[in-house]
């Protein structure tokens, strides 16, 4: 008997074969199509998607807080159709530091609020929290804000989370509490300005 096999019978293999698996291979070719064509939609939807949210954020960016209300409904579609990206946020905190300059408290705490919840990167959220603490203090809602200083921070934010403690202590008329928080402040300042702080410790006096 010959040790190979004629055509005729490679022809009856391969169809035997085919028959077994012909269905997944097909399945597998048209899934691996499927895939190609649904990354490369996946990727030309964000960048659409990032362009036109560009787009929303350059209109909110030129707007300053006299004029305020224009920019409302941009932020609002922002929010709405582009939450997942960085510009939503950013114009959120934006919308929010007008409010605050206006006094307009509770619509600050609430852009920022936004932030907070619906933010997927820790830097836009670290960012609401340190502001909404600066609101809450402004509204005279100390242990609000001195809860916000109690979260996990980078150690880049020490500093400024120090001095935000010295301010709401201040507020409560915690003067040593401040005094500390004030001293821990400066100490921990990676290079930048702290001639303010030094200025509110030195206002406390040493006790």
């Amino acid at each position: 008997m010959s040790d190979y096999k004629t055509d005729d019978e490679k022809v009856e293999e391969l169809k035997a074969w085919w028959k077994e698996n012909g269905t997944s291979v097909i399945a597998g070719i048209a899934l691996a199509i499927a895939g190609l064509f649904g990354w490369e939609y996946w990727k030309d939807y964000q960048t659409s998607t990032a362009a036109a949210a560009s787009d929303l954020y350059a209109k909110v960016s030129k707007v300053d807080a006299a004029a305020l209300e224009q920019a409302l409904p941009t932020v609002q579609t922002l929010q709405k159709d582009y939450a997942s990206t960085p510009y939503a946020a950013t114009a959120s905190l934006k919308l929010a530091q007008q409010h605050a300059e206006k006094g307009d408290y509770e619509a600050a705490v609430t852009a920022l609020r936004w932030v907070i919840d619906n933010s997927k990167e820790a830097a836009f959220t670290q960012v609401a929290n340190v502001r909404l603490a600066r609101v809450f203090l402004a509204m005279g809602k100390t242990d609000d804000a001195l809860a916000l200083t109690t979260q996990t921070y980078p150690a880049a934010y020490q500093s400024l989370i120090e001095e935000l403690k010295g301010d709401v202590y201040t507020a409560k008329n915690n003067l040593a509490e401040a005094r500390a928080a004030y001293d821990k402040a400066i100490l921990s300042s990676s290079g930048g300005s702290t001639e303010l702080i030094k200025l509110k410790r030195d206002n406390l006096g040493e006790g």
